[in-house]
């Protein structure tokens, strides 16, 4: 794992020194190697995190005859296979590293290389015969990968404020960015909230060359129903899931996992407790709320797994220091309160080892959020598929007793009410009426008639299926997840962790995309696959437990420990003096929620957080007190 970045430029003359600053941003990332390595017309750099062939996995590295360089971050999860492979084909390889691995295969197929690679990964490739720089981020998203273009000049980076540590880059709020942000706390395509500033997008690479520079899709996921029984889908999960689990287990240094108390992160801890010699390390947080506390299922589920546990009470006193040291690490706002925990889960997990399994993905795979159940009901009313009404009728009978059934049922009758929930699955943080009041004069001008539903529509456009249920799990694959892994990623290197994630191995994404969605919820059981395959593996109360996720108390404290932190940061003179919003909106929202009359905690995270952005990295510079 490490922090990669550098600059080309055909013209020649780049700046090593720019670019080791650049790097120096990125010290998180990798903190036991770094290296520099200046060509004509490019100069690449790394930070390195030592994982797997510690003696020698150094970069940037290059293949035999040195005509190609790589700067790399990621695991390649096949790569002893492809070094098998590669030495049968008559290569010379000096290393036991998979970064070597990529480079010789790259020495064959050129970009098509990618296509071989089982991993999680971010790399460039500087090929000095060619005059060519290539950028590739994995299929899904885990690693992230940023680039700027400047005419002919082209600087990438693992993370933003790489890419900001040139004092030429200009700093200006992309307005776009923000009507995102504040419609579904996300950022969607390739913008970030800098102008100018891209993201390269997952299964995408970008290829920079004769003075041309073109991002090129090389995987796509394609919904179908190819797998229509529901016991050979369990039984074929099962199967790419143990495998995934052991390949990702691979590891020269101390290896852990999360553990919460939903069906994902167990199987995972499961499925690797059971493959170790020594007893797995384990690691998650808890809240001093009864609501929101999932410690007892974890307990189980650690006695279970024979896991050594490691978990600690969030004290939100600590939040508003800890909230700042977020904000720097996001680059950017994204998502909700759900990194704190995140943050806090890292941490501990940092003093122990330097690599965690998470179960992220399943529920973006299998259907495993409520809101889900609005689409599924719409195709099973449009299939008129009456043996799945009757089975919907038995789990009412027997579920509707319990609150959180109540809850779950009414979300529904909501959802067909609201046009984003029932379209996205997603509810809007802001309504376009909302933005209407909030946004102040520049900002209304900025954004203009653009609507972040549009590219939401361009998303749903590219799913090939009927279904509406496959179509949101295929929109949420393509936004929604790219953005929870940039998190989890952000959130992880800021301790120098590296997470990885079994239930996203790409072989699994494609066999969840061929199994259709009446078997991924049946009679309103939410991810029905991974359920019935941890039917045995895991407590009945960890089956049975009401899907939670990293749900945090933050409206309760934001009224106790987090009131004034909130109130200085909304209400102070330099956030009201930005024009950005109307001074009355704000003050009223943040009345509301204070008084108890509306939980208004959602949409003021997102204003706490753009208001924390500006003041980092507007405001100040803090990329050079990194450096």
């Amino acid at each position: 794992m490490c922090g990669i970045c550098g600059v080309y430029d055909p013209r020649g003359g780049v700046d090593a020194n720019l670019v080791r600053r650049m790097n120096e941003t990125l010290h998180h990332r990798g903190p036991d190697a770094d290296a520099v390595k200046a060509f004509e017309h490019c100069v690449l750099a790394y930070k390195r995190l030592s994982i797997i062939d510690l003696p020698t996995g150094f970069q940037p590295m290059s293949d035999e005859a040195g005509h190609a360089w790589i700067v790399y971050n990621g695991e390649i999860y096949n790569y002893r296979a492809l070094r098998e492979g590669l030495l049968a084909r008559g290569h010379t390889l000096r290393t036991s590293s998979d970064t070597e691995t990529i480079i010789h295969l790259y020495e064959e197929k050129g970009p098509d290389a990618v296509h071989d690679l089982n991993g999680m990964f971010a790399f460039a490739i500087w090929d000095e015969d060619a005059g060519r720089l290539l950028l590739v981020r994995d299929r899904l998203g885990i690693k992230p990968l940023y680039y700027r273009i400047d005419g002919p000049r082209v600087s990438f980076a693992s993370e933003i404020k790489g890419l900001l540590a040139d004092p030429s880059v200009p700093r200006r709020l992309n307005y776009r960015a923000l009507a995102d942000y504040l419609t579904f706390q996300n950022v969607y395509g390739d913008k970030t909230f800098f102008e100018g500033i891209h993201a390269l997008l997952p299964g995408h690479l970008l290829i920079v060359e004769d003075g041309r520079v073109e991002a090129r899709e090389y995987w796509d996921l394609v919904p179908s129903e190819d797998i229509t029984d529901e016991a050979e889908a369990v039984r074929r999960f099962g199967a790419l899931l143990d495998e995934s689990v052991e390949m990702q287990l691979v590891s020269d240094v101390p290896l852990g996992s999360h553990l919460s108390g939903g069906i994902d992160s167990g199987t995972v801890v499961m499925k690797a407790s059971g493959k170790l010699a020594e007893r797995l390390k384990t690691f998650s947080v808890y809240f001093d709320d009864p609501e929101f506390d999932e410690s007892g299922l974890i307990e189980q589920m650690s006695l279970l797994a024979d896991s050594i546990h490691y978990d600690l009470l969030l004290d939100p006193t600590e939040f508003p220091a800890v909230l700042r040291r977020i904000a720097y690490h996001l680059d950017e706002p994204r998502v909700g309160p759900s990194v704190i925990p995140q943050w806090y889960v890292a941490k501990i997990a940092s003093k122990e080892v330097k690599v965690v399994l998470t179960g992220h993905g399943g529920d973006e795979l299998f259907a495993g959020y409520p809101s889900y159940l609005i689409a599924y009901l719409r195709d099973v009313w449009q299939r008129r598929d009456w043996k799945e009404v009757r089975a919907i009728v038995r789990n009412i009978r027997m579920k509707l007793a319990t609150e959180g059934w109540k809850r779950i049922l009414a979300l529904p009758a909501y959802g067909l009410l609201n046009r984003d929930l029932s379209r996205y699955g997603r509810e809007a943080v802001f309504s376009p009426a909302d933005q209407r009041r909030l946004l102040g004069e520049e900002a209304h001008r900025a954004i203009g008639d653009y609507d972040p539903r549009d590219e939401l529509e361009t998303a749903l456009a590219r799913a090939s299926t009927s279904s509406r249920l496959d179509r949101i799990l295929y929109l949420d694959i393509k936004t929604y997840l790219p953005s929870l892994l940039l998190v989890e990623d952000r959130m992880s290197m800021a301790h120098s962790v590296e997470d990885r994630v079994p239930l996203l191995d790409h072989r699994i994404v494609e066999l969840a995309a061929k199994i259709p969605g009446r078997i991924k919820i049946s009679g309103l059981t939410l991810k029905w696959v991974p359920r019935k395959y941890a039917e045995g593996l895991l407590p009945k109360a960890v089956l049975e437990h009401r899907k939670m996720g990293f749900l945090v108390p933050v409206a309760d404290w934001m009224r106790g420990p987090l009131r004034s932190f909130v109130e200085d940061v909304l209400l102070g003179e330099r956030a009201l003096a930005r024009g950005i919003f109307r001074t009355d909106e704000v003050r009223a929202l943040v009345r509301e929620h204070m008084s108890g009359t509306r939980d208004r905690s959602t949409q003021l995270w997102s204003l706490l957080n753009i208001e924390l952005w500006h003041e980092l990295w507007i405001d100040s510079r803090p990329e050079e007190k990194a450096s």
